[in-house]
């Protein structure tokens, strides 16, 4: 089989990728290879049923890493969704851009054509919101954006206490200016999750040039000299081969992209050769500079039902018909209900401190998520701008196997002094006087938790991933990066890579928004050079 493009991943960005790509070329043909399944289960649509999709194994290809010597040796859940529209089906739905720090940052470091100025357009252009000023928010793009449609009313105590702690109230922290605190802003619409796979690849959404192959691994790419010519994939046990008579990109994800090139041969020389492949090209960096937000949780119980003890009582039938019929309800609520960006110290011109209230109390294991059983609210915790890598290598040359994923939480001492300062912060305004009427205790850390040493020790037992990994395929001019600014794979032609893999360093805040934008900007830079 033959097409003119081949692109690898049904995720994220490689939804908003085949959309645009097929709508800029309608002539061009375009095949969409997804290694998961299609996204009918309702664990993906009810956006309270997060719970059941992240560690659910025919949703989530729940990646396992190695012990991490800074915590204790704990085994964390690298979650990636196993569905068309990719981890957008199973994430907790919150819409961020970023600052436009971090895109300026970006071009600061090489990545020409990445500045905010440049990504703003393709920011509006996905967007269907009518949230902010439409000179800079997205009106008529194929992404929808809203409020939620049901919030705790203690989100608005958290909000008024922030408010209190001196963080200004922001009616939009995709608008100018991050920092602030704000109500989320999630990709829903009338309640119900609003994945890539539904915005771009829908029925009368999809154009018809693109042919989708599900359930499709990509086992190796292939070449002509320097020239990618196509991939071989399997599919119900059988072997074929996909001819790209223009480029292949593959979109499969921070964990998933670096994985096929080494399998292809491209990569660190020394870990390719230890597993036998033959060595196409040593770019050793292919699969460094993993990056992951770290997170922890900081809980009170309270004295008005929570959406934890909702969802686990008798009352589950009621707020079920609610979201069905009416799209309102607690099954409407993915975790955060409130946002807020702030700086560690007041030296800092960007936030670098990013909060999510939950009208929930859950924790973490390699399993997935553990929900608390009393009324609690939560707030996840974590900073923007971690200075601690990790790795992905391979572990064998079967394609079924998950990568070696090496990611020590704190493995620069700045990450822990960072995240003990967010925490004090944030304790602080979960004890302000609007939470008194609510607050029954501390949960989490509790109150025994009071020096630096105590909260380095509850860090160390408690912090989590933020789940949005990034980074493996970085883009720059430099010699040690994976990809060009125009998504080029140094030193071939004919291959691309557009996901979160690319970002050279990550943003404040959740990453979906950001790889739906390089999809979508990916389609301009391959669809100019074609």
């Amino acid at each position: 089989m033959e097409f003119d493009f081949i692109i690898v991943g049904a995720g994220s960005s490689g939804c908003a990728l085949a959309h645009r790509l097929a709508t800029y070329r309608p002539k061009d043909s375009i095949l969409l290879i997804e290694a998961g399944g299609l996204d009918i289960s309702p664990f993906i649509h009810v956006p309270a049923a997060i719970i059941k999709a992240i560690g659910n194994p025919s949703l989530d290809w729940m990646h396992i890493a190695e012990p991490d010597i800074t915590r204790n040796n704990k085994k964390d859940l690298w979650p990636a969704g196993k569905v068309l529209g990719g981890s957008s089906a199973i994430n907790g739905m919150l819409y961020v851009r970023g600052s436009r720090h971090d895109y300026d940052e970006w071009s600061n470091l090489g990545c020409y054509g990445w500045s905010y100025e440049d990504v703003l357009p393709v920011f509006k252009r996905l967007e269907h919101t009518s949230i902010g000023d439409k000179k800079i928010r997205g009106r008529s793009g194929l992404v929808h954006i809203n409020w939620l449609r049901t919030t705790h009313p203690l989100a608005h105590s958290f909000v008024r206490a922030s408010q209190e702690n001196e963080l200004p109230f922001n009616d939009d922290y995709n608008g100018e200016e991050q920092s602030g605190v704000a109500y989320s802003q999630v990709t829903q619409s009338r309640g119900w999750r609003y994945h890539t796979a539904r915005a771009y690849l829908w029925p009368g959404k999809k154009p018809s040039n693109i042919q989708i192959k599900t359930k499709s691994f990509v086992t190796k790419l292939l070449f002509e000299g320097k020239q990618c010519i196509g991939l071989k994939f399997i599919k119900s046990g059988k072997e074929f081969i996909a001819k790209s008579r223009r480029e292949t990109i593959l979109s499969a994800g921070t964990l998933g992209s670096p994985k096929i090139l080494m399998l292809s041969g491209i990569g660190p020389e020394k870990n390719l050769k230890s597993l036998g492949i033959p060595i196409i090209n040593n770019i050793k960096a292919v699969g460094k500079n993993l990056q992951d937000h770290p997170e922890v949780m900081l809980s009170i119980e309270v004295n008005k039902s929570t959406y934890n003890t909702e969802i686990n009582s008798s009352k589950i039938i009621i707020h079920a018909m609610n979201w069905l019929l009416f799209g309102r309800g607690p099954a409407t609520s993915p975790y955060p209900h409130a946002v807020a960006f702030l700086s560690s110290s007041s030296q800092n011109k960007h936030p670098d401190i990013q909060i999510q209230l939950g009208p929930y109390a859950f924790s973490f294991d390699e399993n997935g998520v553990i929900p608390y059983s009393k009324p609690a609210i939560s707030a996840a915790v974590n900073i923007s701008y971690p200075k601690s890598r990790g790795e992905v290598n391979l572990r064998s040359i079967n394609h079924l196997d998950s990568p070696v994923i090496n990611h020590n939480m704190f493995s620069h001492p700045d990450d822990m002094k960072k995240l003990i300062i967010a925490c004090k912060k944030v304790r602080k305004i979960l004890n302000h006087s609007h939470l008194n009427e609510y607050r029954v205790a501390e949960y989490l850390p509790g109150s025994n938790i009071q020096t630096d040493d105590e909260w380095s020790d509850y860090l160390r037992n408690n912090a989590f991933l933020g789940y949005h990994p990034v980074g493996t395929c970085r883009m720059g001019i430099d010699n040690n990066t994976v990809v060009t600014p125009n998504l080029k794979v140094r030193n071939f032609n004919g291959l691309r890579i557009a996901d979160a893999s690319i970002i050279p360093q990550i943003i404040s805040g959740n990453t979906n928004a950001t790889a739906i934008m390089i999809g979508e900007k990916a389609a301009d830079l391959i669809h100019s050079s074609n």
